[in-house]
């Protein structure tokens, strides 16, 4: 259906009226403690969460996917703060364009967790992203050079090493605007020389002093292809639940896990190669 409706907006695209309502949404600060001047929108801190103020430990930004929202993450901030974490712990990013690029993506994330760090005093910060805000996440790193920011990286359900629904040739123009990150993320980036997401898996795929995990779903479609993409060579884990790719959002195992990893750490009893079937 999710398909379907994508299709009739590229038939029937959004007036300019409708688009610049929707960025207004989208774009909406009011559940943030700063001015985000239109340039994104998203949710945190202890006047949001009705918490005491501090932070004790590095705060957790989440990031969402293609077509999503922060309010993708709501759960999971519910569980954190049931298992002690702080309001000012807490806060999820919602970009401005439901698709955004990654360069786009760069520049709102990259603002965000400098809010995140200069609200709480904190000196770094825990990212969980999902599908395509995972190479988001990745490109915002290295593109910024970020690494010192950054303790800890959950990749949930990410194209990081492309996804096997579309090539990378698809024109925004005929297919909506849910295809514009598709040259980033399409299977053929391994053809092309110079390609950002080649560049990005060049040398180690988990750089800087920064602790890896990810998720990948069984049945995941997006990646029939290359079933292990959302995997990361040297990750402290990398996870496989059986369940599809919205269900690596959902599911309870992963919000069990995201409170193990961002409060004790890696497991100690992972496989000598990273990965843990749960």
């Amino acid at each position: 259906m999710r398909m379907f409706s994508h299709a009739m907006e590229a038939l029937n695209p959004p007036s300019e009226r409708k688009k610049r309502k929707r960025r207004e949404r989208r774009t909406d600060d009011e559940g943030l403690p700063w001015s985000s001047r239109g340039r994104y929108g998203g949710v945190g801190g202890h006047e949001w969460f009705d918490t005491d103020a501090g932070a004790s430990r590095s705060p957790v930004v989440f990031v969402h996917g293609n077509g999503r929202t922060h309010e993708d993450w709501t759960d999971h901030a519910e569980a954190l703060l049931d298992e002690g974490f702080s309001g000012d712990e807490l806060w999820a990013i919602t970009f401005a364009h439901p698709s955004s690029t990654h360069r786009e993506m760069s520049s709102q994330l990259d603002e965000f967790v400098r809010n995140v760090r200069e609200y709480t005093g904190s000196e770094s910060v825990s990212i969980v992203a999902h599908s395509l805000g995972v190479t988001g996440v990745r490109y915002w790193l290295e593109r910024r050079n970020r690494y010192e920011w950054v303790d800890t990286v959950v990749s949930i359900a990410g194209a990081n090493h492309g996804v096997s629904v579309c090539s990378g040739d698809e024109d925004p123009k005929t297919l909506g605007e849910y295809a514009r990150p598709s040259r980033f993320v399409g299977y053929r980036y391994r053809e092309r020389p110079n390609h950002p997401l080649k560049r990005l898996n060049a040398g180690t795929e988990t750089p800087g002093d920064v602790t890896y995990y990810t998720i990948r779903g069984a049945y995941d479609h997006y990646y029939w292809r290359d079933p292990t993409s959302p995997e990361l060579e040297g990750a402290s884990e990398n996870v496989l639940l059986w369940t599809n790719h919205i269900g690596t959002l959902r599911s309870d195992r992963t919000r069990a896990l995201l409170s193990e990893w961002l409060t004790d750490g890696p497991d100690d009893g992972a496989a000598d190669d990273g990965r843990t079937a749960v």
